[in-house]
């Protein structure tokens, strides 16, 4: 059998994990209960996943290290897979809790790791909250999922009818042995003796197209300059942080959103990283600090339709700087319009993925060197990231999903980390932050409705 390997970007979500910076997606969701009267129940969420668990292998299967840091671990099926210990109960039918003991449960449960020795994805159910929805936390690591293809681990909880039947199950499957050491070092070997090969025919490709071999030089050049070695300021955002998280989440109206782009003549994201940077600027004022540009890495989705079923990372980070220190709501969406214009006209999306695919020539330490200055405070003051979703509604097990919050990891040195994720008429918008470090991080949704009413009151816009 042939192990997928780790791409360079899934590994690099492995290299600067540290006890204090826990790289897991994850996304909180809260659900109407269904409407036939049917208690979702762990049992039943547990036969739910089973059924549908052959969908994904990838959430049988645990990593496997080559000796001596070789070369990135690949995928192997885990011999003791146990579905039980993957999805787990936070209270139960007979003693529901509260929708603020939820949180504080989730915040504690994205306060610790993932086990690596395990498939790397967690999920907690809250069947009964005291104001009667159900909550749900689902963890799942960077190295294994982006945010693209994390809507893709909804194919094991979701329909799009509250009424779809549950599948049959994943009758006979059986764990492939985990690879020897002998057999994880001689594959290790094979494949770094095949990547100077691959690079040298894309270099080929590249050399007898003289256009696209300019524009990639291009691309590239601005990358490295624009986005990796141009320094971040100092800011507030940056500092040791603790192991300890908070998510708080907050929604509003997305047609709020896109009638000030439409009327603007923006994007819905353009309108939502200048809405971000107005609250971040209430926030530095908060804290008595001078509100000044955040170097912001911004992940674009490189999937093409092909391989939107594919696990793993196809997501590539240009940085913009966000205007935070600019006073006016038009001015703060100009400034950002014209930093996202100028990233798409650059290329250097593509260039950054080049530049990434490229680091996998070198030597395992230096690859983990290379992938600690890239999530370093130097690199980047935080992260704000805009996820698309169904613009429908979905269910799980009959129960509605009334809303989710993203969860985007953040490194060493980083304080807080953004998500918007857009469902079903409104943006749900996660603020993933260090309490310890950020106590004021409970405010921002206060400070982004504030930013909101801003745009739509200041840039001669109505809603």
């Amino acid at each position: 059998m042939t192990r997928r390997r780790l791409t360079m970007l899934d590994a690099t979500f492995l290299q600067v994990e540290t006890a204090t910076a826990h790289m897991h997606t994850a996304w909180k969701g809260r659900f109407a209960p269904p409407a036939d009267g049917l208690p979702v129940t762990l049992d039943a969420l547990r036969a739910l996943i089973a059924g549908r668990i052959a969908q994904a292998p990838r959430f049988r299967q645990r990593l496997a290290f080559p000796p001596l840091g070789l070369a990135a671990p690949v995928w192997a099926d885990d011999e003791r897979f146990d579905l039980e210990r993957h999805v787990v109960a936070l209270g139960t039918l007979s003693r529901p809790i509260s929708p603020t003991r939820f949180d504080a449960l989730v915040d504690r449960a994205l306060s610790e790791p993932l086990d690596r020795s395990r498939p790397l994805w967690q999920l907690h159910l809250a069947p009964r909250l005291t104001d009667g929805t159900i909550g749900i936390l689902m963890r799942t690591h960077h190295a294994m999922v982006d945010g693209v293809s994390a809507l893709e681990v909804g194919l094991l909880l979701l329909d799009t009818r509250p009424d779809a039947q549950p599948d049959a199950g994943a009758n006979g499957w059986l764990a492939e042995p985990l690879p020897s050491d002998a057999r994880l070092t001689v594959d290790a070997l094979l494949d770094r003796g095949r990547e100077p090969l691959r690079m040298a025919g894309e270099l080929a490709r590249l050399a007898l197209a003289p256009a696209r071999l300019r524009a990639a030089l291009r691309g590239a050049a601005l990358s490295l300059s624009e986005d990796l070695l141009r320094p971040a300021p100092s800011s507030h955002l940056n500092g040791p942080i603790s192991a300890r998280r908070t998510l708080v989440g907050h929604t509003v109206a997305l047609e709020a959103l896109r009638t000030v782009g439409r009327d603007a003549g923006v994007t819905l994201n353009d309108v939502a990283l200048a809405a971000i940077a107005g609250a971040l600027r209430r926030l530095a004022l908060a804290r008595g600090a001078a509100p000044g540009p955040l170097k912001t890495m911004v992940p674009v989705s490189l999937r093409e339709p092909e391989d939107m079923e594919e696990l793993g990372n196809r997501v590539s980070f240009v940085f913009i700087d966000l205007p935070v220190g600019l006073a006016t709501p038009k001015e703060r969406l100009d400034a950002v319009h014209a930093a996202t214009q100028r990233f798409k006209h650059d290329g250097r999306a593509a260039a950054s993925e080049s530049i990434l695919n490229s680091a996998s020539a070198l030597p395992t330490q230096a690859q983990g060197a290379f992938a600690r200055f890239a999530a370093s405070s130097r690199t980047y003051n935080l992260t704000a990231s805009n996820i698309p979703g169904p613009d429908f509604p979905v269910y799980m097990l009959g129960a509605e999903l009334i809303e989710a919050f993203p969860v985007i990891p953040i490194a060493d040195d980083h304080a807080l980390s953004i998500g918007v994720f857009s469902y079903d008429g409104h943006a749900c918008f996660g603020f993933y932050a260090d309490p310890d470090a950020l106590p004021e991080a409970s405010g921002l949704p206060e400070m982004l409705d504030e930013a909101l009413d801003e745009l739509t009151a200041r840039v001669g816009l109505r809603v």
